[in-house]
């Protein structure tokens, strides 16, 4: 008896132990009362492709209202939220599915897409099969400025799930960055934080797309010694080259606006930031 009590305190004393470490650990925010609250609901207007074969469309009715869900959830913490007003089969042909460079090039595929379906004063999102030389889709940075340029294309091949997709491209129609910039590196201190990267200080360094190799590293990657890889199984972050200053990145792997497949939430100044220009547009969606 009085070792099952003991179990039961020691286990007890455990949980409490690391309840603090758990939560120091990860900075992705939900609700909090500091962030301002935006009270505001965008129509979502869907455009599906179908398949080659079945001319079935590449979702469902019920993967789309799973998808509003989390895009809700994603959302919350400054009182935006999303509805799924309209959806709009591409039935007539299956090839507006498939963006490639050919006859005409990717960016005129997109715009004739654009041009043939858009409806005003809505976040147009294209469900698309594949869009050729981009990675999971495609928006305009700061498009809800615009009553034209709030759309989004994501397409059906990438390892994002569905709803992480369109917020992370969300994210970037209200204003946001990538995490990671491959043109820039910000460093493991924070100390260039407001100039690199994504000029959020919140958001850890993220060395994705980044050449920061040394001579000594390099023979280590050539020697098999030293991983290169981002990402290993369970959405770790498996990458072993430092810094400029020699020091090891610890990027959020769940953060919406990194590459990553493992998305679960914002930063409070990434919520700041969108609430910011969100206010700042003059359209009126509805």
């Amino acid at each position: 008896m009085l070792k099952q009590i003991f179990k039961f305190s020691f286990v007890i004393g455990l949980v409490l132990f690391l309840v603090p470490i758990i939560s120091d650990a990860q900075p992705l925010h939900h609700l909090n009362q500091d962030l301002p609250c935006i009270n505001k609901n965008y129509n979502l207007l869907a455009h599906v492709a179908v398949d080659s074969t079945l001319r079935e469309p590449l979702y469902s009715i019920e993967e789309l209202d799973t998808m509003i869900m989390k895009l809700n959830e994603f959302f919350s913490p400054i009182c935006v939220s999303f509805s799924l007003c309209e959806i709009n089969i591409l039935e007539d042909d299956y090839s507006l599915g498939r963006v490639v460079n050919e006859p005409i090039t990717a960016d005129e595929q997109l715009l004739e897409l654009k041009n043939r379906f858009n409806l005003r004063r809505r976040i147009n999102v294209f469900f698309l099969d594949y869009i050729s030389k981009d990675y999971c889709g495609v928006s305009t940075f700061e498009g809800i400025l615009t009553e034209f340029d709030a759309n989004i294309y994501v397409e059906q091949d990438c390892m994002d799930d569905l709803g992480g997709q369109v917020a992370h491209h969300l994210g970037h129609t209200f204003g946001l960055r990538n995490t990671y910039d491959p043109g820039t590196i910000e460093l493991v201190d924070g100390s260039n934080c407001t100039t690199t990267g994504d000029l959020l200080c919140d958001t850890p360094a993220d060395p994705f797309g980044q050449s920061t190799v040394t001579p000594e590293e390099q023979l280590l990657i050539d020697q098999g010694l030293l991983q290169t890889n981002f990402i290993g199984p369970s959405c770790e972050f498996v990458y072993e080259v430092k810094d400029p200053n020699g020091e090891y990145y610890q990027p959020d792997m769940g953060n919406i606006m990194s590459i990553y497949p493992c998305k679960c939430g914002f930063t409070q100044d990434q919520y700041r930031l969108m609430a910011e220009t969100i206010l700042e547009s003059k359209v009126k969606h509805f």
